[in-house]
């Protein structure tokens, strides 16, 4: 019983942690601190007892921190997508503009409270300096949360293949290169696209390119005429003494000061 409890704890932390409702808990913290702010320390210089509209301080407390989560909720959920909200700036804009938009309406509903009475400069700069304070740790928390968790992009690395007059390059991803082989001043360049193998010739000797590989300890000397990918070498067979590696649809030989690198 109690290793179940521990995994089911384990996925509603899972669940809980869906960037879907990181939208949801920002809105719901922002929306607590409001309130707290507003009923234990009296933020915007609330007034404990009834309103002139007849609410008493907890349901107007209540009320602000409602609209706070409702107002965040729906814009960080439904309207962000549709703004297409991704560089930096337009992201600092974004906020910006959300708590800007949160104060012009936390002031409407305080006017609404105190029956339109508060109506003037003095309760507006109160509420538009306090409430982005109110704001910094429940945003600054989103925005951290959502940086731990944003899947890291891969970074994808590419070879450069030139002959030796420049004239001839091939750029090829890392993931994509097979094996280069040597035949008198010309290197086969065998690698993935599309789906099948292919093969590009340039001129250069293998020693040159080898040095200019040496940045990427995947790609292996196997023999004297041929350099692989090891994260594309499919199997490894011995017959008769001779190792030959399987790259793809390939057959590529070892020589035997090689094959330790591979037989182990």
């Amino acid at each position: 019983m109690a290793n179940e409890f521990s995994i089911s704890e384990v996925s509603i932390f899972k669940k809980l942690l869906s960037p879907k409702l990181f939208p949801v808990i920002f809105g719901l913290v922002s929306g607590f601190l409001v309130f707290y702010f507003l009923y234990f320390f009296e933020a915007y210089g609330i007034q404990k007892g009834l309103s002139y509209s007849g609410h008493t301080h907890l349901f107007r407390c209540l009320s602000f921190g409602a609209l706070t989560f409702g107002y965040l909720t729906a814009f960080e959920t439904w309207f962000k997508s549709k703004f297409h909200v991704t560089n930096f700036i337009y992201l600092a804009l974004w906020y910006i503009g959300l708590v800007f938009l949160g104060s012009q309406l936390i002031f409407i509903l305080f006017n609404f409270f105190w029956n339109w009475q508060e109506w003037n400069l003095e309760a507006y700069a109160l509420i538009i300096k306090e409430f982005p304070l109110m704001m910094v740790l429940p945003l600054s928390f989103y925005l951290i949360l959502k940086t731990i968790t944003a899947p890291q992009k891969l970074k994808i690395s590419y070879l450069s293949f030139q002959s030796e007059n420049g004239k001839d390059q091939l750029k090829v991803k890392l993931q994509d290169f097979l094996y280069a082989n040597s035949s008198e001043n010309y290197i086969a360049i065998s690698y993935y696209s599309n789906g099948e193998s292919k093969q590009h010739l340039i001129r250069k000797p293998l020693k040159v390119l080898e040095q200019e590989l040496k940045a990427y300890p995947e790609i292996q000397k196997s023999h004297r005429s041929y350099l692989v990918n090891s994260h594309n070498i499919q199997s490894v067979k011995q017959i008769k003494g001779k190792v030959y590696l399987k790259v793809k649809e390939a057959s590529v030989p070892v020589s035997k000061q090689y094959q330790n690198h591979f037989l182990d």
